[in-house]
């Protein structure tokens, strides 16, 4: 028996709670060493002044275009990969895994020549004032000459997630987050580099990343990248989009949001952009734990919904939810009697500090009930939802964060620009509902009907 066959064995017959317990930890790992590794960005550019700050949380906004397309192109693939192993069908699923690594380099690097050439209207367009301006510059140039090297090794990650093997992901990921947080003092402070400091550290640990993950995708059972099974055709590039779009449009959307939000806090200064950097990296360190739980249950998701079990999919389902509530609830619990403690470890300044201590308060609240939501976003993108996943994905920081960003501000000044996150996770929990339980209902007749047959 070969490591493909012991794997879909392995994933269509363990128990349920052992399998996303294992293949949760893993992706946890990984989704915390990206997030802390942002936040040490933040940390030790922090000694320099608040605009320096600002200038990460500024340039944020152009990574999260670059992850949107990894995204885009590792969940595209990776659903269909998923379905495909379930179903045994190793060359398709082989055909896809390169394709969609193939595309996703060249547009990395599509979008580093341009941004390039466009580097400091680009740096202005992400709200940079004139204060972060020069330190965006010199952040970003490294950002754009990572780009490739990180959109391709966003897209391995995923796809070896979704082949169950997301030990290795971790393993990538985590050797180039390390040297990253290890070359970050050493250049900003010990060589005097500045924010460029940073920056150099990022793209040095985004190119250690992307080659460990090619080198892990020969190891394990795993699908091995051959540009003989390069297949650039309308049927690959439809199935990436249908199960990658969901993705793409949340994190353009979120780096839109961004956008809109460093400008709707241009009038209060550098330290409210600086506080909501720091917010920012602080709470996406709870929601990496609860995004990583997401990706454990995806391989179980997309391999036994390919193999007609989704009694076992809803039983995953419903235990990456209660798992997931616990770690929001926990967050909440910590985070909001010691919000003041907890960001003034990433900035200095009284009036930056007081920003992000209320912020920090006001979205960890509603984040507590954001498990649902969460988990059945990634659910219906497995199950090839393109339409209510894209929903679902958008709704954040889109359909309704977009609107209240714009308004908010207008009635109640810099309160209404830190409620605007919290107010639509209110929203998008109670649009999770309807969209969510036909889904499974379906999937639980579906699993009565194979009982009694």
């Amino acid at each position: 028996m070969d490591k493909k066959e012991e794997k879909y064995i392995r994933l269509t017959t363990r128990p349920v709670t052992g399998l996303l317990l294992r293949l949760s930890a893993p992706a946890v790992v990984s989704m915390l060493i990206t997030a802390i590794y942002n936040a040490a960005d933040s940390y030790f550019v922090s000694a320099i002044d608040d605009s320096a700050v600002g200038s990460i949380g500024v340039i944020f906004s152009y990574m999260a275009v670059l992850q949107a397309f990894g995204f885009m192109f590792g969940h595209g693939s990776g659903n269909y990969m998923s379905r495909e192993l379930g179903k045994k069908n190793y060359d398709g699923a082989s055909s896809m895994a390169v394709t969609g690594v193939a595309l996703s380099f060249l547009t990395g690097l599509t979008l580093a020549v341009f941004g390039l050439i466009f580097i400091e209207p680009l740096a202005r367009f992400l709200g940079s004032t004139e204060t972060i301006l020069p330190y965006a510059v010199g952040y970003l140039k490294y950002i754009l000459l990572a780009s490739p090297f990180q959109c391709a090794a966003l897209t391995i990650n995923n796809q070896l997630r979704f082949q169950g093997n997301a030990r290795h992901g971790m393993i990538g990921l985590g050797i180039g987050c390390l040297l990253n947080m290890g070359l970050d003092p050493l250049l900003i402070s010990g060589l005097g580099l500045g924010v460029e400091g940073a920056g150099i550290a990022t793209l040095t640990g985004q190119t250690l990343s992307f080659f460990i993950l090619l080198i892990c995708t020969r190891f394990g059972g795993n699908l091995r990248l051959s540009l003989k099974r390069f297949a650039f055709t309308p049927s690959i590039l439809r199935e990436i989009l249908r199960g990658g779009v969901p993705s793409f449009a949340r994190q353009v959307i979120g780096s839109v949001a961004t956008i809109l939000l460093n400008y709707a806090l241009k009038p209060y200064g550098d330290p409210a952009i600086a506080a909501m950097t720091v917010v920012g990296r602080v709470t996406m360190i709870v929601s990496s734990v609860v995004i990583g739980i997401g990706q454990g249950f995806q391989p179980i998701c997309g391999m036994n919904y390919g193999a007609g079990k989704t009694d076992r999919v809803l039983s995953a389902f419903y235990k990456a939810v209660l798992l997931s509530s616990g770690v929001y609830v926990t967050g909440a619990l910590i985070g909001v009697p010691f919000a003041r403690p907890i960001v003034s470890q990433f900035v200095s300044g009284a009036e930056a500090v007081d920003i992000a201590a209320r912020a920090l308060r006001f979205q960890l609240v509603p984040l507590a009930f954001s498990a649902y939501y969460m988990t059945g976003s990634m659910m219906l993108q497995n199950l090839g939802k393109s339409v209510k996943a894209t929903v679902l994905a958008v709704a954040r920081q889109g359909l309704t964060f977009i609107p209240l960003i714009l308004l908010l501000p207008r009635f109640f000044g810099l309160n209404g620009a830190l409620l605007a996150q919290p107010v639509s996770d209110l929203v998008c929990i109670l649009l999770a509902f309807p969209l969510m339980l036909p889904e499974t209902r379906r999937l639980k007749r579906e699993a009565e009907d194979k009982d009694k047959r």
